[in-house]
């Protein structure tokens, strides 16, 4: 009897592909063993392009535990394996993002106390790592994020300018930043400009790329930020020093704070992340938990399934 070369017998290629893309990604590694032909489906690029014409395109969670390997949940909190692992040696004080929705973008680092300017991106339709080209300045512990697609990596500890990736021609571009005693910190992307919240600072340096200026806002406190993360256009975080959340929000310009059970210092205690459109909170050892900040109820925090293998997990989310 000859072998049939359709993916699905009787029905033509087109269609076939149409019903696999369906299949949710909890069902992959099952699916992936019926034939060689669907594992050649379901590991190509086109696989994620029909996913996303069909509109059944998932938000996956990955992270990154103790910086070194990484676990991979969805939405439910299941958990659906490993991705493989990041090229070349073990680093700290690198940056994490997601650029074009789905693919990660591994920045910089130090290894044996020298800055690295490698950039790696993470392909999930292809589950391969890709070397980008390199940053224009080696860099680490750095503040970085995405505005309007292209990737901002600010200052840190060996540099204090600006280097942008456009990833549509994969170079890099290099602009001046005010001078800042700080390092680290966190930034985020509101209303098409770049936020630079310092560690040690008090002040929030503001980039607009239309007309490539910068202006300061006075925050009123100087922070010394462990984690972080932006929801619904708001930033939240751990200070070192205090034991509640700190929270930004850009567009009334304020401040605020909500109460963490419990009530020791919770930078030494939780990771922050994004889970379906929630802040969460990774703890040692124990499930995650997920709150709602915008409704009345904020301090009440929920258990999830989610429950990483390691410590302080650093956290991005994906759509495939």
């Amino acid at each position: 009897m000859v072998e049939s070369s359709s993916l699905i017998p009787g029905l033509v290629d087109d269609l076939a592909e149409l019903c696999l893309s369906r299949i949710p990604r909890s069902s992959f590694q099952i699916i992936s063993q019926v034939c060689w032909r669907w594992r050649r489906f379901l590991r190509s690029e086109r696989y994620g392009a029909v996913r996303k014409l069909t509109g059944s395109v998932e938000e996956l969670m990955c992270l990154l535990v103790y910086d070194k390997y990484w676990e991979v949940f969805d939405g439910s909190g299941n958990k659906l394996g490993r991705i493989p692992h990041i090229p070349g040696p073990l680093k700290g004080g690198f940056g994490l993002v997601v650029l074009d929705g789905g693919k990660i973008v591994f920045i910089g680092g130090r290894y044996n106390c020298v800055a690295s300017a490698d950039v790696y991106e993470f392909n999930p339709a292809t589950n391969r790592w890709r070397k980008l080209a390199d940053m224009n300045i080696p860099r680490h512990n750095f503040t970085y994020a995405v505005v309007d697609g292209l990737l901002y990596v600010i200052r840190g500890l060996s540099s204090d300018n600006v280097s942008i990736l456009n990833a549509e021609t994969n170079q890099w571009s290099l602009i001046d930043c005010p001078h800042s005693h700080s390092f680290s910190g966190f930034a985020f992307s509101f209303n098409s400009k770049l936020f630079v919240v310092g560690n040690r600072w008090r002040f929030i340096d503001i980039y607009d790329p239309k007309t490539e200026t910068w202006e300061k806002l006075d925050s009123g406190q100087t922070l010394s930020v462990s984690s972080y993360t932006v929801v619904r256009n708001k930033a939240y975080f751990f200070d070192w020093f205090k034991s509640e959340m700190g929270v930004f929000d850009p567009e009334k310009n304020s401040w605020s704070s909500v109460s963490v059970l419990p009530s020791e210092k919770c930078a030494f205690k939780y990771r922050l992340g994004q889970w379906n459109n929630k802040v969460i909170l990774f703890s040692r050892g124990c499930e995650a938990l997920s709150g709602d900040l915008d409704k009345e109820d904020a301090a009440k925090w929920i258990a999830t399934p989610i429950k990483p293998s390691g410590l302080h997990p650093t956290s991005v989310l994906i759509n495939f």
